[in-house]
């Protein structure tokens, strides 16, 4: 329990493009979503586990329009509605469409959301009462271990058998507390 009397919840936070899918590149239909070899077998041991799973993606295609909201938002349920028939719940999904060279003038700024800014991060720890020191996060990209390191969550950069080392992570946050 913490100061204000209320459990905190382990978490894993992933980057999405290179994380759990392959990256081609501004992917925005989920036709295209390819999932990484071992990524779905991996969220399932965490969802046994009892981990709240979330996605903080960069989607700076929206800024460079590549693709607009509601792709974005079409492919992240259908991403949901696949992984729940598979008994995977994805909790929350924050996406940053900010990038300060976009071509579409709402999302043309520098955002702390952005990573390696750790605001998307944050937002999740805070709604959803995190236990920081018993979760962590995969990426692909320096951006996503300074944005991990700046939020205080235990980071690696993703290796090719995503479930055995979503295993040794748990297992290595276990025995350290």
């Amino acid at each position: 329990m913490n100061k204000k009397g209320y459990l905190r919840k382990n978490a894993v936070f992933l980057d999405r493009d290179g994380t759990i899918n392959y990256d081609y590149g501004y992917v925005s239909k989920f036709s295209d979503f390819k999932f990484r070899p071992h990524v779905i077998n991996g969220l399932k041991y965490l969802s046994r586990k009892n981990y709240l799973i979330f996605i903080v993606t960069n989607q700076a295609g929206l800024a460079k329009g590549k693709f607009k909201l509601n792709d974005l938002i079409l492919l992240h349920k259908k991403l949901k509605v696949f992984l729940k028939k598979r008994k995977i719940i994805i909790n929350d999904i924050e996406y940053c469409p900010y990038h300060p060279l976009g071509v579409i003038k709402k999302y043309r700024k520098k955002s702390d959301y952005r990573k390696p800014g750790n605001k998307m991060i944050i937002k999740l720890i805070k709604k959803w009462k995190i236990n920081t020191k018993k979760s962590f996060m995969l990426g692909d990209k320096n951006s996503d271990k300074r944005a991990a390191k700046k939020s205080r969550l235990y980071y690696e950069h993703v290796k090719s058998n995503f479930y055995n080392q979503v295993k040794n992570i748990d297992k290595k946050l276990l025995n350290n507390y």
